[in-house]
């Protein structure tokens, strides 16, 4: 499914050299250079992503969360205002939702800087023009980059899952899409295939930035504001994750994979790894689907009863006739 050729042409045109600049950072540093390496850069990234945090946490993220939702800092028991076990809980909350959106604002800056000025990122058959079996097109240092970041936040919050975010109901569901993510960007490096991989997290990581700043706006008690940006989000979530990712990048890895092994007289040998590849992309678009109906659930109790209950997190029952915060705490999917 190509992008109309003007269209490409000016965003190639205007995209950076962030090949330029990778390849100047990293010349002669052994890093970005394939295999082993850059598995031990992306377990390096996995844990500095935690040490980050609790610096962002303390002097970004928590200072931000008290003054926004007006809960004074410090020890609650020090302080001369009452401060109620809900009222942390919701800053933890808040710094959450702070900390994946700012992750997720530059994870989408980064793959645009890497995608825009490729050919493949505007056509899917590019995604394997170039290629036999194995697979032996050039990875640009921007690629591999990518691939060392996103591998690494996802190692690190396989156990933050657990350590340190929020208690969810749909805990083991999330848990199971971090492992696929992880092994669907080894295995796509593995083989590769990082221009798929690239795509795939182009469907993925820009909707998460409006769900955690609905979430925000929605523990700082900004209603209006909370159902606008979850609007969006829903746009976002359903043109992205549930069109653009099957039509696009799955549909690609079906049968356009196919034609070019075909082509070439390799068919049989791609396999098993033509099935295993799309069996975890269709499993992690099942994963969308059900989230999807979680979404949905959200929206049409926000249409009909104005409010709606925070149906993830676990928390004791809201007595009957408590009203309850519009939009609550929205499925997180990654």
């Amino acid at each position: 499914m190509a992008v109309p050729e003007h269209i490409a042409q000016w965003a190639m045109s205007r995209a950076p050299d962030v090949e330029g600049l990778l390849a100047h950072v990293f010349k002669g540093t052994g890093l970005l250079q394939g295999g082993f390496s850059d598995y031990v850069m992306a377990l390096a990234i996995a844990c500095a992503f935690p040490i980050m945090r609790f610096v962002m946490d303390r002097n970004v993220y928590g200072p931000l969360a008290h003054r926004v939702l007006g809960v004074p800092a410090g020890d609650p028991k020090k302080t001369d205002v009452a401060v109620t076990r809900e009222q942390l809980d919701t800053v933890e909350k808040f710094k959450e939702s702070a900390y994946k959106c700012g992750v997720q604002i530059c994870f989408t800056i980064v793959l645009l800087l890497v995608g825009l000025d490729k050919p493949w990122f505007y056509d899917t058959k590019l995604y394997w023009a170039e290629c036999s079996w194995p697979c032996n097109v050039h990875i640009s240092y921007g690629e591999r980059f990518v691939y060392c970041l996103v591998l690494g936040f996802y190692v690190q919050a396989v156990p933050m899952l657990f350590l340190w975010e929020t208690k969810r109901r749909d805990r083991l569901e999330v848990f199971a899409h971090h492992v696929a993510t992880i092994v669907l960007i080894a295995y796509s490096y593995y083989l590769n295939l990082t221009r798929v991989g690239v795509m795939v997290l182009v469907c993925h990581e820009s909707n998460d930035i409006f769900l955690e700043a609905a979430k925000m706006a929605r523990y700082a008690k900004h209603e209006t504001l909370t159902t606008a940006i979850f609007v969006i989000f829903m746009l976002s979530w359903f043109t992205t994750r549930v069109f653009m990712f099957p039509y696009f990048v799955i549909r690609s890895t079906l049968f356009e994979s196919l034609e070019r092994a075909r082509a070439l007289g390799v068919q049989d040998s791609i396999q098993p790894h033509h099935t295993i590849l799309n069996g975890f992309l269709i499993f992690l678009y099942c994963l969308h689907v059900y989230w999807s109906y979680l979404i949905l659930r959200i929206a049409v109790k926000q249409l009909t009863t104005g409010g709606a209950d925070d149906i993830r997190e676990e928390r004791p029952a809201t007595p009957k006739k408590a009203r309850v915060a519009s939009v609550g705490s929205m499925p997180t999917p990654d």
